[in-house]
């Protein structure tokens, strides 16, 4: 028997597998359907026996053999003995009732679904043998054959009946063999009409772009034309811009001159520690952003080829704290940790352009913050090689945990006015000069840079400069001796553990013995065990425990314990906060005041506390140390005013909606980072305005529950709406304000 194909590339093979499935799903209703015929037939003469064991095994015959060769024919052939059988079957259950010889053609007829008139042969064969045979047998005596009723049957009544069969089971051949080549023509035509209008479809495309070709030709004429006037124009644009760059620098610079003069004037009068800090961070920054304007005039020069570097003796930590003290505030608003870290066989003095080195981390440390929402960006240094003429091969690392940049994309990295992304709504800004100048500068340095990164796991950028050790006296840091504290205990808490094993070893240098925990609980479990703790150094912003309620359970628990606490620059706190630390430095650490800060406070000396901020929380700027956009959803006028008036001293511009309904309809059309959400309003109240901004917002906003109720179970009907707070009225400024640094995304 033949095989069938499973070949879906040749069109006939497919149209085969159709007929042969929507036959054979027609055959399982025909079969059993002769199946239950035979049953019916046996309730006349009582022939059940035959009904089920003949019917019973021509089912058993035809699906054994489907299911055992389902890749053969075979069960088809099998089909049409089958069908003669069940003719013979019902002649039999009848007594002799001959016209039941009439389901043999029904069943060729059926036959014809599978277009292959050789299916006709197996049931003729049937037919042929039973007439014979059972005819012979009913002639010669037999009583039980049941072939017919007539008391004869002779040979000329078989050659009839024989006769008329074949002519049956002929014409459902012929059949089924005209419908096979009619069905193959028809998908022929088919195939070659569908051949023929791709064939029509080519050509119109082929005259299409022929004319788009000729279209583009002209154009293509046209731009060169433009293009020459372009560039005479340019040539024009390029003398015009020289002018213009070096008017705008002279204004740019007028003014800043002023300021940092005034810096260096307020610089040498009596300041605190923290005021001090502040005033060299307002000079640092300034002489930074005369730098910017510099760029653009260092990018002219440095393509012509005429920018020439300094060479002179620099202190090489003290550059690196500069460029970080200038993101400090920053990276503080968004609870960045900017940390760095300098091998010890690094000289501290090195020979070379500050400023060019200088010009290239704020790059690379500006690019990192702007791209890290969390996490830290840290700075290492660490020598490479040293040549045999005393040159050094010093590697810089800047690395950071934040978005990434994908690998197609690296190749636009350092060329000029180009960004990962270029499309004009891109979220981060920039011009992409800044990179295209690092990289030239440390091609002037004798170095190379590069960049490692992976999408959402953070970038690394590193680049190597050739420089000699420095020789000439400058002024230095001031360092402390810290002989004498070798030995003492120092507990470090911090959950940040890049910024851990650093102080770890910064302390090991100096000789001190570091122990490490990775939060507040941790420490107090140590401070607990340890009989002999010196000092203890703790991290602000920690999860759980913070900073200060760390410092309050030491003060209760060992108030013998001097601490010093790590915070972000800027950060607020009052004289009662302020007395529970020996000092409070803000990040990122200068290790010479670092040094005298551990000093002070292992020498049982705490200095007097004279680095206060001026002004109080409740002020204007307390919103750009948390930025929010606010919604305030109140239907009460007075309270509108207060709470409004309230948010704008603190520096916020606040939205307002008188009920639930409008607070829903404004929260989708604006991204709100939280919502002031009355209780009690009408249309709509504030706990079910809550449970629909809960379902419905992609980017949910936090929601503080203002409520005049008191009664117990208030809070918790808040909270199981969705709230994530709650404010009792009336609300008091400075309550409202802790709740706002509360829930800011850099106090989580």
């Amino acid at each position: 028997m033949n095989h069938i194909a499973l070949s879906n590339d040749n069109p006939l093979d497919s149209l085969g597998q159709s007929i042969r499935k929507r036959s054979d799903q027609l055959m399982n209703y025909f079969l059993p359907g002769f199946f239950l015929i035979g049953l019916v037939l046996a309730t006349f003469y009582d022939t059940w026996l035959i009904a089920f064991g003949v019917g019973g095994l021509c089912l058993l015959a035809y699906y054994s053999v489907k299911i055992m060769l389902p890749q053969s024919d075979l069960y088809q052939y099998v089909l049409s003995a089958v069908l003669g059988i069940f003719m013979a079957q019902y002649i039999y259950q009848m007594h002799g009732l001959f016209e039941m010889h009439f389901f043999a053609f029904i069943g060729s007829a059926i036959l014809i679904t599978y277009q292959n008139w050789k299916l006709q042969i197996p049931m003729l064969v049937v037919v042929t043998v039973h007439h014979a045979g059972f005819s012979y047998l009913q002639d010669i005596g037999y009583t039980q054959v049941y072939f017919t009723r007539l008391s004869y049957f002779d040979l000329q009544t078989f050659i009839i009946h024989i006769l008329l069969a074949g002519c049956i089971f002929f014409i459902c051949g012929l059949w089924a063999y005209q419908l096979k080549k009619y069905t193959e023509l028809h998908l022929s035509q088919s195939l070659q009409m569908a051949g023929l209008q791709k064939e029509a479809e080519l050509s119109l495309e082929r005259k299409r772009n022929e004319e788009t070709l000729a279209q583009s030709n002209r154009r293509l004429t046209e731009t060169v034309l433009e293009l020459e006037k372009a560039r005479e124009a340019a040539d024009s644009a390029n003398k015009a811009k020289s002018i213009f760059l070096a008017t705008m620098s002279h204004e740019i610079r007028t003014p800043m001159n002023g300021v940092i003069g005034m810096a260096a004037l307020l610089q040498g009068s009596d300041l605190t520690d923290e005021q001090r800090m502040f005033t060299e961070t307002i000079t640092t920054c300034g002489e930074t952003l005369i730098n910017v304007i510099n760029d653009i005039l260092d990018f002219s020069k440095i393509e012509s080829g005429s920018l020439e570097l300094e060479s002179e003796d620099f202190n090489l930590r003290q550059c690196i704290e500069d460029v970080l003290d200038m993101f400090g505030p920053k990276a503080a608003q968004t609870g960045l940790d900017l940390i760095y870290n300098i091998a010890e066989n690094v000289p501290v003095q090195i020979v070379g352009d500050h400023l060019r080195l200088r010009q290239i981390l704020v790059n690379l440390v500006g690019n990192a913050i702007k791209f890290t929402r969390e996490g830290e960006v840290c700075v290492y240094v660490n020598l490479q090689k040293t040549r045999p003429d005393g040159t050094l091969e010093l590697k810089f690392d800047v690395q950071d945990t934040g978005i990434g940049i994908p690998a197609d994309k690296l190749d636009r990295l350092f060329k000029a006015f180009s960004q990962v992304d270029s499309s004009t709504t891109r979220k981060y800004g920039g011009t992409g000069l800044g990179l295209a100048i690092s990289e030239k500068l440390v091609g002037l340095m004798g170095g190379q840079i590069s960049v490692q990164s992976q999408p959402s796991m953070g970038s690394t950028f590193s680049f190597t400069v050739s420089t000699v050790a420095g020789t000439k006296i400058i002024v230095p840091y001031t360092h402390y001796n810290m002989d004498g504290q070798a030995g003492k205990t120092v507990l470090l808490v911090d959950d940040n553990n890049t910024n851990l094993s650093i102080l770890k070893r910064q302390l090991a240098y100096w000789k001190l013995k570091p122990l490490l925990a990775a939060s507040g609980e941790e420490a107090l479990i140590i401070l607990s065990t340890k009989t002999k703790i010196d000092l203890i150094i703790t991290d602000m912003q920690m999860p759980g425990m913070d900073g200060i309620m760390l410092a309050r359970h030491i003060r209760e628990q060992y108030p013998g314990i001097p601490v010093i606490l790590l915070s972000s620059l800027g950060g607020d706190f009052g004289n009662s906060q302020r007395k529970l630390f020996a000092s409070v430095m803000a990040k990122p650490i200068k290790q010479h005041i670092f040094s005298r800060q551990i000093l002070s406070a292992l020498e049982e000396h705490v200095p007097e506390v004279t680095s206060q901020r001026s002004g109080h929380k409740f002020s204007a700027g307390f919103s750009r140390q948390y930025p929010y956009t606010i919604l305030v959803a109140e239907d009460n006028k007075v309270n509108q005013h207060v709470i409004r008036q309230t948010l704008l001293k603190l520096g916020y511009e606040p939205d307002l909606a008188v009920d639930g309904q409008e607070a829903v309809e404004a929260a989708n059309q604006k991204d709100y980072g939280l919502i002031l959400m009355d209780v009690q309003m009408p249309v709509m109240d504030g706990l079910e305005a809550t449970q629909v901004i809960r379902n419905t917002l992609v980017k949910q906003p936090v929601v503080i529950a203002l409520t005049a109720n008191a009664m117990a179970g208030d809070a918790e009907r808040c909270l199981a709406a969705g709230m994530d707070d709650y404010l009792g009225k009336p609300v008091k400024p400075e309550d409202l304000a802790a709740m706002l640094e509360k829930w800011h995304p850099a106090n989580k």
